[in-house]
Formats: C-alpha cells, sequence, structure tokens
C-alpha cells in the first residue's frame, strides 16, 4: 500500500458480488472485495489524511445541528451510504459496518476477517434474506384533542357543566379538565404506540426502537409518537406495509400517518 493511503471498508458479505463498478467514498477508487472463506470485506483505497479532515469537518457540522450538511464532509457520509446499498440490488446479504472503518492494507482486513470470523458469519446467517424497514408514526394532536373532548363522555360533562358557571368557575374548571384531557391523551398515546411497534413487529424477525424526533428536526406538522426499525423477511414486506395501512384506517381520528423507508441495510441491529 502505497504511504498515506488506506483502506476504508463499507461492509461483511458471504460471497463477492460478481459486479463491483462502484465508486467509493474518495469518488475515484473502485470498490472491490477481500476475504476469505466465504466472509469477505467491501474496501476501496483512500488518502487516510483527507479522510480524516472531511470526518473531522462533519462531526464539527453535525455537532451544530445542521440540518441539511451539503458540503464536501457530507458527501462522504452519502457515499458509504450509497455503496452499502447499491450491494444489495441483487439480494446480497450485507453486514454494514460502522461509518469511519479504516484498515491499514489487506493483510490488516484479512486479520480483522480471522479475528472475527465468527461473529461475521453469525451476523450473516442471522441476516440472510432480511432487510430493514424504518417506520415513523405521526399524530394530528389538535384532531386528537378535539376527538376526545367531543367523544368522551367525562369530558362533554365538564364542557356543559362549564357553560353554566360564571367566569371564574369556569376558568378554573377550564384549567382542570386541560389537565385531565393531557393526562388521556398521554394514556392513550402510550397504549396506540405500543400497540403500532408490537403489531408490526409481529410481520419482523426482529424490532428496534429509535428516539422520538422533534417537531424542529421532522419539519413536519404533525407530532411523531414512534421510530422504529424492523428487521423482515423479504417475503413478508408487503405484509407489514398492509398490516401499517389497517392500523392508519383503525387510528383515523388521530389523524395517524405511517411513514416506511427502505429497504436499507442492517444498520439498526449490527
Amino acid at each position: 500500500m502505497i504511504p498515506g493511503r488506506g483502506l476504508y471498508a463499507y461492509a461483511i458479505v458471504g460471497k463477492s458480488p460478481q459486479q463491483l463498478e462502484i465508486v467509493g467514498v474518495d469518488k475515484k477508487s473502485n470498490v472491490y472485495s477481500v476475504g476469505e472463506n466465504d466472509i469477505c470485506v467491501i474496501v476501496s483505497e483512500i488518502a487516510i489524511d483527507q479522510f480524516q479532515n472531511q470526518v473531522k469537518n462533519l462531526i464539527s457540522e453535525l455537532t451544530k445541528n445542521t440540518e441539511n450538511i451539503q458540503n464536501e464532509s457530507g458527501e462522504v457520509l452519502q457515499a458509504h451510504e450509497t455503496v452499502i446499498e447499491a450491494l444489495m440490488h441483487d439480494d446480497t446479504t450485507v453486514v454494514p459496518l460502522k461509518f469511519g472503518t479504516v484498515l491499514k492494507d489487506e493483510k490488516a482486513v484479512l486479520k480483522m476477517v480471522q479475528d472475527r470470523g465468527e461473529e461475521f458469519k453469525s451476523l450473516l446467517a442471522r441476516f440472510a434474506g432480511k432487510v430493514e424497514w424504518g417506520l415513523k408514526a405521526y399524530i394530528d394532536i389538535q384532531a386528537l384533542n378535539k376527538y376526545v373532548v367531543d367523544t368522551e363522555s367525562k369530558f362533554s360533562d365538564l364542557k356543559a357543566r362549564r357553560e353554566k358557571l360564571s367566569r371564574g368557575a369556569a376558568y378554573l374548571l377550564g384549567k382542570k379538565m386541560e389537565e385531565e384531557v393531557r393526562d388521556h391523551i398521554a394514556t392513550l398515546l402510550a397504549q396506540v404506540t405500543e400497540e403500532i411497534f408490537q403489531e408490526l413487529g409481529r410481520e419482523a424477525s426482529e424490532a428496534h426502537l429509535n428516539n422520538i424526533l422533534p417537531q424542529k428536526m421532522t419539519g413536519k406538522k404533525k407530532e411523531m409518537i414512534l421510530n422504529a426499525a424492523y428487521l423482515v423477511e423479504r417475503t413478508k414486506v408487503a405484509h407489514l406495509h398492509q398490516q401499517g395501512k389497517s392500523l392508519m384506517e383503525k387510528y383515523e381520528f388521530m389523524s395517524l400517518d405511517l411513514e416506511f423507508s427502505g429497504p436499507w441495510p442492517p444498520y439498526n441491529f449490527t
């Protein structure tokens, strides 16, 4: 290996895909496979110093909570994901490696395969025939609030009582009612969120919960109530989506939206 250069590692595959005409993170070098005994690592050559500077800049941008990173540093992260996703196109089982995995040379790659061979074999078997699908669930909190107040007899009664009271008493009862409605909605949302997660999980081999994103990050008017990932057999993906459609119909009164994204490599399960 030329001094100052190394190998960027993207993913583990069982056997090298037949065609690997994919450009790596440096936009110059094509990816290729290195490995033995049905375990291959997909790599490409990089200039180590240049790549490390890009990663430092990327971390700096992410620390500033930049919503859309369009510079060269952001492109290297996108290139990492593009390579891994391209490997999936012929139904290859892919075990994605952590972004920024750099090895000195092919000898170092082979040593990693030897040292972690059993782990890689186990992951390849676990992910065979499966893909990751992301799910984000959103609801209209105002629509839900109105539905609860209009349909729950307890709140309908309080609303009727409030209209007959003096201004001061009506104000106090209104505050009490607002608090009780919030508590009721919180309980209801916890139940609905758990139901969605579990129902869709029945179609998956594994499920993973991610952090809820605030509205300033999603850019949506609706509020996110669930952020999850599912490891699903390719043959069950259509049924997963059908279950999602059924849940949206069931909870139409809160204007439930279920947004699936995928198929992805199993990022959340490695």
